[in-house]
């Protein structure tokens, strides 16, 4: 037994107090109090999430400048994602740019307080809009910048503004309800909102220097190791400071369950090469963490903690939906049986507020197996609109659906309402009554939601039904971005603007000549399709000369081919200026 005469009072009053400190310590392990050790069996006695949980998110993103360490400073709340400063002796170094110039302006203000200095260096953490598009406001004086970022960036935002780049607005203006009114959206639970024009892309710069594997770096004595990190996008770099301890982790991690799958739509994400990803960066026991999106996290202990805790929610996921799928289920069944173990559940870093554990699972078992479910009868279904049909004529006709629906709405069975909405208006697309049930049921489900995607999406879409918002119309390159971006991408992008049912009679080649680079291709529309390759292909029945700049403008409608052509920029051998019109006409 340990006698207590031996020791000098002091002693004792100092072992108390210490306990005492350290007990302090364990239970504000971090800002919302629960102990550090004790917070993954503490969260299960959290209450489920509601929208207030949403409203207090906002905390984590206060508008501010942070300092991380003696030279690290981040800028947290004025965008979607954080802006982040490196201040070295030969100037700046910024890690992302947010999605917007005025949202960049007043960021770089406010570094300018810190370090008035140039910028020596920029980095994108990857290729997403919010993280790139202010970068000219850190560009400043004719300042010659190297950028870095991935290898498969370019290739990344090529995709982003190029092929997809309709729906992905429609949907992303959908999904950060862009155009809502902040009363229906108090933030997007990573940060407090996008700052970002759906109507026009301005002020993006390409990466001058890009890189796979590893990169490492001195900029004015700071030593930066820039390392390829698949997570949120196969793009995914982290960057690690190893004289500093501070690890910037981009997308891989922020407090909140994980966009494993974007509503607003993307490939599958590499969830497998997320998990290693994490790994990584927990055996670097980083003392400083630096997310690109809400607040730093600072200790080596709490890092791992959260760091590990994010990891075994993903995995758990992934490998519930791979034990399910082995067993012959459906994604319907795995949707409804699979969700995180109550002491991930409700650990308060992982909330349901920004990803959902439901629309992982449909995006991993469709990653790995596709979309049919192993059932025959999904072979070839019935249309939609015969699927409706069918089960009005059970239900005695679209009155009595359409009566089912406004009663579903009386007592509150929203998601019921939207779908037998959704039905009549497949069966009667003009149908009013239906429109309004689908406005009403969506925005009740809106009003419930507490994950800020969907919360957004319920919304804008319940007000483009109702009238009182225009869906989002054509996302447009400006001239700047527009002469950035690759040909080769440009001449891919005809081939899914052609207008299949006009051009299906049709057998024409093209040779496009770009007088000021030499650079040549050939584009071949052949009974409903267009065949784009570099070089000359075949004979021609159009040769068209044009200064590779201007066919940009031209190829994303910012020029008028009539315009070009009377001043003579654009030229048509043999002067066939009706044919050249009949061939650009089949492309819209």
């Amino acid at each position: 037994m340990l006698n207590l005469k031996r020791f000098p009072i002091t002693i004792l009053i100092l072992a108390g107090f210490l306990i005492l400190a350290a007990a302090v310590l364990l239970y504000r392990g971090n800002e919302f109090g629960q102990p550090l050790k004790d917070e993954l069996h503490a969260a299960e006695k959290l209450a489920p999430l509601s929208p207030e949980d949403l409203l207090q998110q906002a905390g984590r993103f206060e508008k501010r400048v942070e300092q991380v360490t003696d030279n690290i400073y981040v800028a947290v709340g004025y965008a979607l994602a954080n802006s982040i400063l490196i201040v070295t002796p030969e100037g700046n170094i910024v890690i992302d740019t947010t999605e917007s110039l005025a949202a960049a302006a007043e960021i770089k203000a406010e570094f300018d307080k810190i370090a008035n200095q140039p910028t020596a260096a920029i980095i994108y953490t990857h290729g997403h809009p919010d993280h790139i598009l202010g970068t000219p406001v850190f560009v400043t004086n004719n300042n010659e910048v190297e950028i870095y970022a991935h290898t498969k960036t370019d290739a990344f935002l090529s995709e982003q503004f190029g092929q997809l780049q309709q729906i992905l607005n429609v949907r992303g203006m959908r999904q950060f309800g862009t155009y809502l009114p902040e009363k229906y959206l108090p933030n997007s639970a990573i940060g407090p909102g996008l700052r970002f024009d759906h109507e026009i892309i301005s002020g993006f710069v390409f990466p001058t220097t890009v890189f796979s594997g590893e990169l490492q770096l001195d900029i004015g004595g700071v030593k930066l190791m820039l390392i390829d990190a698949p997570g949120e996008t196969e793009d995914q770099i982290m960057i690690w400071l190893p004289e500093q301890k501070v690890l910037f982790c981009a997308d891989n991690y922020y407090p909140a369950f994980p966009n494993l799958y974007t509503i607003r739509g993307s490939a599958p994400r590499p969830i497998r090469d997320w998990i290693d990803t994490l790994d990584r960066m927990r055996d670097l026991k980083a003392e400083y963490l630096v997310p690109s999106h809400t607040e730093p996290v600072y200790g080596a202990d709490r890092i791992y903690e959260l760091l590990t805790a994010y990891r075994d929610a993903i995995q758990y996921v992934h490998d519930a939906v791979i034990r399910g799928a082995n067993q012959g289920k459906t994604i319907e069944q795995l949707v409804e049986e699979i969700a995180l173990p109550p002491h991930l559940q409700a650990y308060p870093e992982l909330r349901e507020l920004y990803g959902e554990v439901s629309w992982s699972v449909r995006a991993i078992y469709n990653g790995y197996l596709g979309w049919f479910d192993g059932n025959a009868s999904s072979l070839h279904p019935l249309t939609v609109a015969e699927r409706a049909e069918k089960i009005a004529g059970l239900a005695g006709g679209l009155d009595q659906l359409r009566e089912a629906a406004g009663e579903a709405i009386l007592s509150a069975d929203y998601q019921w309402a939207a779908e037998l909405a959704d039905l009549i208006l497949a069966a009667e697309p003009g149908c009013n009554i239906a429109r309004e049930i689908k406005a009403e049921a969506l925005f009740k489900l809106g009003e419930s939601a507490y994950n800020a995607n969907a919360r957004a999406y319920y919304f804008t879409q319940s007000l483009e039904l109702s009238g009182q918002l225009e869906p989002a119309g054509e996302l447009k390159a400006d001239i700047t971005l527009a002469h950035q971006l690759p040909l080769d991408k440009l001449f891919e992008n005809m081939a899914v603007r052609l207008n299949p049912e006009t051009s299906l009679d049709q057998k024409i080649t093209a040779h496009f000549m770009m007088i000021d680079t030499g650079a040549q291709y050939t584009v071949t529309v052949r009974r409903g399709i267009a065949e784009t390759r570099p070089g000359l292909h075949g004979e021609a029945d159009l040769v068209i000369s044009v200064e590779e700049p201007l066919w940009k403008e031209l190829a994303l409608g910012l020029s008028s081919p009539v315009t070009a052509l009377a001043t003579g920029r654009l030229k048509v051998e043999g002067n066939k200026i009706l044919q050249l019109k009949e061939f650009f006409d089949l492309f819209k």
